[in-house]
Formats: structure tokens, sequence, C-alpha cells
């Protein structure tokens, strides 16, 4: 079994495996992809306002990867996406070569990160308690200060800001501070 990268209209990578999956159901080929990958993550989305929330967020936009249990269906595979609405080709090494099977040290790294089960959060920072950081929104915006406090299970940090010659605590999310 292979793993191949097929081309596909960006923003609609779900659609067009729900389609896949319909289309080789209706010819009944579906044996002949054993797997197809939407390249997907979870992330904490963190907007102005408002609470975090958790979506799945494409990290290779544009592309599905699948999995074909033998090469000999690759040609028949071909001819059948070819009418599968917003499947645009299969990426091959030439234009016009028919598409080589992804190496194992291309296809890992992708298969891990979309089937991992940890969510990552859009503001990959990390802080450490004494750390001398920048607020960079909300009322506080522009003042300097120290990480008091870490909490990363909420993507928060309390920061000590001296605010009329007196130390405030001043509690945030991450990417509402920049170390300095």
């Amino acid at each position: 079994m292979a793993w191949y990268a097929l081309k596909v209209r960006a923003t609609q990578e779900k659609k067009v495996s729900d389609r896949i999956r319909n289309e080789l159901a209706r010819l009944g080929i579906e044996y002949q992809v054993k797997d197809i990958l939407v390249p997907a993550e979870r992330v904490l989305e963190e907007r102005k306002g408002a609470k975090k929330k958790e979506r799945e967020r494409v990290f290779l936009p544009g592309y599905l990867f699948l999995e074909v249990t033998a090469e000999e269906y690759l040609p028949e595979l071909i001819q059948t996406l070819k009418g599968v609405p917003d499947v645009l080709y299969f990426v091959s090494p030439a234009r016009g070569a028919p598409p080589m099977p992804m190496a194992d040290h291309e296809i890992t790294p992708i298969l891990s990160r979309a089937r991992s089960i940890s969510t990552t959060s859009e503001s990959d920072q990390t802080f450490e308690v004494g750390q001398l950081v920048r607020i960079s929104e909300g009322p506080f915006s522009g003042f300097e200060g120290y990480v008091a406090e870490v909490y990363p299970e909420k993507q928060r940090i309390q920061v000590r800001v001296k605010i009329f010659n007196r130390e405030t605590p001043v509690e945030l999310p991450y990417s509402h501070a920049e170390k300095i």
C-alpha cells in the first residue's frame, strides 16, 4: 500500500473527500482506496472579546492524501477521480507523468500531525516566571512587566506591571503578550 498526493480546490478538502468516497462506493471500487486523509488538526482559536473555541484547521490547504491498496488500481483511480468535482490532479514529478507514491519520510510527519489527539494553540508561545514581556493588546497595551504566574492549560499568564509606582497583577492570554 502506498500514499499518493491529490491536488484539490483549496477550502473544499472535506467535501472532496466525501465526494470521492461516494463515487468509489457508487462504482463498487471502494476497496481500491484504504484511506483518504484530509490534513487537518484541532486548534484552539482565540478571537477578540470571545472565549477560546476549538476548531479543525487544514494545515496543507489544497491537498488530500490517498492510501491506495495496490499500484495496479492507480490508472482506473486516476480516470475515476477526474470526474469528481473540485479534484484537480494527482501530484506527479512532471506534467503528464504518472503519479509517484510518497516516500515514508514525506508522509510520516503529515500522518502524525493529522492524527495527533492533542490540541495545539494558534499561539505557540511559552512563557516562564520572571520573564520580561510587553503587553500588546487590551487596556494595558504598551506596558511592560514580569511574568508572575503561568497557566498553560488556559493559555494565560499573570504579569506584574508598574502603574503609578505600584505593582499590579494583570492576567491575560498568551496572544496579548510579547517576549522582550
